[in-house]
């Protein structure tokens, strides 16, 4: 009676090509990851490319137009504009998995008018973030970024409001926030350092408290420090790179508050939040 070789078995032949098959998914994956990673460092810098590029045009455009029509149909205008090209920009990142955002808390906020919203700043993509997700949103920037070529124009034109305004600042928010725009504010003046929260400039609740508006406060999370204090700008990062923006407690000043009071009140809120 014969008896079948172990050798010529055929269970014996599918386990001896089994390890060739683990080589070529092994391949296969390597491929696929290398594919990816060209891939996404090719989009990552073009979208510095895309970004400069449709600002500067966006800005020159809008030039003329910030110059002859100044009120708040004006206003509306270059805040939509600026929104819809921050919103393509983000979901570019997020098409090529350089970006995850969680901000869906932030639809809340769709219908508000006349808020002070305040966040916290741990990278320069924070305000495209913002800008993109709440609208009728009008800046508090620097003045080095109202006068930069990308942003000059379109800024001037969505009535954004520069903190070289000195004594003009309170009166200009003022102005914006009767328009029914919404005023974003980062009140530690400049990103965080190191993850720690800079002491806040209270100019926020100055305004909030002469106007008697109220002050959303955004929790700004993210895993690295992209784009963050010290980041060389050029640098890759890890993708996808993870933000979460959250809807945090909306304060509202009470008669007879000081701003200092007030102000404080609002920082602590937050440093116990970002912990």
């Amino acid at each position: 009676m014969s008896q079948t070789s172990p050798l010529k078995s055929p269970f014996r032949k599918r386990r001896l090509a089994a390890p060739g098959c683990r080589n070529f998914e092994r391949m296969a994956t390597h491929t696929k990851n290398w594919f990816k990673g060209v891939l996404q460092t090719t989009a990552y810098f073009l979208a510095y490319l895309i970004f400069a590029g449709l600002g500067s045009l966006a800005s020159v455009v809008c030039a003329a137009p910030a110059i002859l029509f100044r009120g708040a149909n004006a206003h509306f205008f270059g805040q939509k504009l600026i929104r819809a090209l921050f919103a393509f920009i983000v979901g570019y990142l997020r098409g090529f998995g350089l970006l995850k955002l969680d901000a869906g808390g932030l639809c809340q906020l769709h219908a508000s008018e006349g808020l002070i919203v305040v966040a916290n700043h741990p990278g320069l993509l924070d305000a495209v973030l913002l800008v993109s997700q709440v609208p009728q949103l009008v800046c508090l920037m620097k003045g080095s970024l109202a006068r930069n070529i990308v942003l000059s124009g379109t800024a001037r034109l969505a009535g954004y409001v520069h903190n070289e305004s000195n004594l003009g600042l309170v009166r200009k928010c003022g102005l914006r926030l009767n328009e029914k725009s919404n005023l974003l504010v980062f009140p530690e003046g400049t990103r965080t350092l190191s993850g720690k929260l800079l002491p806040f400039k209270m100019g926020f609740a100055l305004v909030a408290v002469l106007t008697r508006s109220p002050v959303q406060t955004i929790i700004i999370t993210t895993e690295n420090n992209w784009l963050g204090k010290g980041w060389p700008f050029f640098k890759r990062p890890v993708f996808p790179v993870h933000y979460s923006l959250r809807l945090g407690r909306r304060f509202q000043p009470e008669p007879g508050m000081d701003a200092k009071t007030f102000g404080g009140a609002v920082e602590n809120y937050f440093r116990e939040m970002l912990l």
